[in-house]
């Protein structure tokens, strides 16, 4: 039986890193047209006005920045089917201590690929408690070992090595990527066409499938990129691990490599507009300057893989779904969140 255990890694010569982000609790559903009118900490001033609360500050944004670009995906592909009410039943089941996961789930391999960065935070902070949730119910789960400073293709690489070893003995594999992991899991599926056959389904979090407005934006100016780019290969990384979050990259990356059909797929996004969180600053960034809602990273426009199903959830920043962190108004755990997930995709047919 093959061993893919956490933490150790499923791939020796490589390194296992990991990334910060985590959970939260139902208000009740909420798809994907409801992410503009709730979750408001207060009230928003135009995009390009200088009206400003108490807790803004009156930065004047010059230009439309990548106003056109957001959400480009949802027009160029078909759309993902609003799945929300679905995952609530679920989570309602789920904490309530009612076991919703179905049979076959005991013949799958359960992995997690983390996201940009994440190698830095302590296992025992990021993913950790999403995997045991999964391990409680007798399931056998790991952690695929992405370098998480390197770009999407070279991690899909990775990502194929590690599923193609979970699946030897004919288990099925469940991959979970959350923000650029899921972007890398993805990638495995598109650019490997023999994954296809091993894996059962992809569940992605908060991941900018269709790319970010913060990473384009930092990375349009030159003196971050220069300043970042600089920090990050000093490191051993590679500035391309940003770069391949941005809008024009995604756009070049799927038109040569897109999702294929077949395979169940249950992508989540989320918003929040919580002063506490260590995001709130990008939060309202991307709020005053695009008058869109986000969890700090991520916008939901941007997250849904096309033909999947989607769900939109209020009260989560972007390290609150799959990290342990100090936001006390979760309305969803890691744990509850990962087996409605996982239970929505596995109740999705193969093939269909």
């Amino acid at each position: 039986m093959v061993q893919v255990t956490r933490p150790s890694s499923l791939t020796p010569s490589t390194q296992t890193r990991v990334a910060p982000e985590a959970p939260a609790r139902a208000k009740g559903a909420q798809g994907f047209n409801a992410i503009v009118k709730g979750d408001s900490f207060s009230a928003v001033a135009p995009v390009g006005s200088q009206q400003v609360n108490a807790l803004r500050l009156p930065i004047p944004w010059p230009g439309k920045g990548e106003a056109d670009k957001i959400g480009w995906i949802q027009k160029a592909y078909p759309p993902a089917k609003d799945s929300t009410a679905e995952f609530m039943k679920l989570n309602q089941a789920v904490r309530a201590g009612q076991n919703v996961m179905p049979p076959e789930a005991k013949n799958c391999v359960f992995l997690a690929v983390g996201g940009l960065l994440s190698e830095a935070a302590p296992k025992q902070f990021y993913f950790d408690k999403n995997l045991d949730a999964l391990e409680a119910q007798g399931l056998q789960v790991g952690r695929v070992p992405v370098d998480t400073d390197m770009g999407v293709e070279h991690n899909a690489a990775i990502v194929r090595q590690a599923v193609l070893e979970a699946s030897k003995n004919g288990k099925q594999v469940v991959l979970i990527g959350h923000s650029k992991g899921g972007l890398d899991s993805a990638a495995a599926l598109s650019m490997y066409p023999e994954l296809q056959e091993h894996v059962r389904a992809l569940v992605t979090i908060q991941s900018p499938y269709g790319g970010s407005p913060m990473a384009q934006d930092l990375l349009d100016n030159p003196l971050v990129r220069y300043g970042v780019g600089g920090a990050v290969e000093a490191l051993g990384g590679s500035i391309q691990a940003g770069e391949d979050l941005t809008y024009d990259s995604r756009k070049e990356f799927l038109a040569k490599h897109p999702m294929p059909p077949g395979i169940p797929t249950v992508s989540m996004a989320s918003t929040t507009a919580n002063p506490t969180s260590p995001l709130f600053a990008m939060q309202e960034y991307m709020h005053q300057r695009y008058g869109v809602k986000s969890d700090g990273l991520v916008l939901p426009q941007d997250a849904f893989i096309p033909g999947s199903k989607s769900v939109t959830l209020s009260g989560l920043d972007h390290l609150d779904s799959t990290g342990t962190t100090l936001n006390p108004f979760k309305p969803y755990q890691p744990e509850d969140l990962t087996l409605s997930l996982v239970a929505m995709a596995l109740k999705m047919p193969k093939g269909g």
